[in-house]
């Protein structure tokens, strides 16, 4: 998405919806591996679960694929070039689409992966939940997008652990 758009399509969204980012992502950014979280932290998946509960999440056709089914209680969006009428979701080919579709459902979306979608939808963005796992991943195959905290305020972090990995809940809001 080109930044001309962004800024055209900002001043409509910014205090009417609110987009966030949820990632866990590990200590140099990683956030998958063979199309799939390279941890499993059972408590990171229940804080999911209980933040995306009853709102839109937008989600790639690879995460749609390597979750393999809707979620259930939200309203599921797959952004991708090619829809192919898949079953329990909502499929659309922009952010413009995207955020169309959510709004009806919610005022808060949730965008949860892929790659390419959490870089899309960076610059609109009003908050970020990310799960920051304390370990470096070797051979990804997906990152997490460049951000700056200068554009960030850190309002919330609960540190925890689970099978001897360390992670910490982190909430930012934009500035």
């Amino acid at each position: 998405m080109d930044m001309i758009l962004i800024q055209q399509l900002k001043p409509q969204w910014q205090f009417k919806m609110n987009i966030s980012h949820l990632v866990a992502l590990s200590n140099n950014s990683v956030i998958g591996v063979n199309n799939d979280l390279p941890w499993t932290l059972k408590r990171d998946l229940k804080h999911f679960s209980s933040y995306t509960q009853n709102k839109a999440i937008v989600m790639g056709r690879k995460t749609f694929d390597s979750i393999g089914r809707p979620l259930p209680n939200r309203k599921n969006i797959v952004m991708t070039r090619s829809p192919q009428d898949r079953e329990g979701v909502t499929e659309v080919t922009s952010v413009e689409d995207a955020i169309d579709e959510a709004k009806i459902f919610s005022q808060t979306i949730n965008i949860i992966g892929g790659e390419y979608i959490y870089k899309e939808f960076l610059p609109i963005a009003t908050k970020l939940i990310i799960t920051e796992v304390g370990l470096n991943i070797n051979s990804p195959d997906a990152y997490f997008p460049e951000w700056s905290t200068e554009e960030w305020k850190e309002v919330s972090r609960t540190a925890s652990s689970e099978n001897g990995i360390k992670f910490s809940f982190v909430e930012y809001l934009k500035i």
